[in-house]
């Protein structure tokens, strides 16, 4: 598995993709778009998101996954549900279209956290879960995929819900503040460097 798959809509999946070592998890809730729907993830990083989870409880927070793996006829839905909910202009900042979704990889989550009987999935940058899992998700190889001030890297607005799965390459990242976009130019150009010495 290449954990650090670059998908955006410059680098699409075929509409046949579909990664090995999906695990199914159990969810919470149901999904609003699809109840029925089963969320699966690829199973290193269910692993790595159980680690989290259970270090986030010692501090009292909360967490659970309600997004995972998309096929990409099931990105086509949900795409078509937000552009009748709010136009296409609009929905295209925040759903990929299909084929240009990490979720399809298998290596995104998008999560939500619990407090006391209340989801919350309206996550803000200085709820203290949100504090919590930002100093920590590099601890276990998750990135926070679409930053604030990185929305002309990524092509998507800020998402603090969508964690994205890298591996042990998360600290870096986490440590300069790149995203996946930027971390790869990197990664390029010090293949070219190394290649021309």
């Amino acid at each position: 598995m290449d954990y650090l798959q670059l998908v955006n809509k410059e680098n699409r999946l075929h509409k046949n993709y579909k990664p090995k070592n999906l695990v199914e998890i159990e969810p919470r809730v149901k999904g609003s778009i699809d109840p029925n729907r089963k969320i699966l993830v690829e199973k290193k990083v269910f692993d790595c998101w159980l680690l989290l989870k259970s270090d986030a409880k010692k501090y009292g927070f909360d967490f659970d996954i309600s997004s995972g793996y998309r096929s990409y006829r099931y990105q086509e839905e949900v795409l078509r549900h937000y552009i009748k909910e709010e136009g296409v202009e609009e929905a295209l900042t925040h759903v990929a279209p299909p084929g240009a979704s990490e979720h399809q990889t298998g290596l995104a989550i998008d999560y939500f956290y619990v407090r006391g009987n209340e989801y919350c999935y309206d996550v803000k940058e200085l709820d203290p879960e949100f504090v919590w899992l930002k100093e920590h998700a590099h601890q276990y190889g998750f990135i926070i995929r679409y930053p604030k001030e990185k929305e002309e890297i990524t092509g998507y607005i800020y998402e603090p819900w969508h964690l994205r799965y890298v591996g042990n390459d998360a600290r870096y990242m986490h440590d300069h503040n790149l995203t996946l976009e930027e971390y790869q130019e990197l990664i390029k150009e010090e293949c070219y460097v190394k290649k021309i010495n």
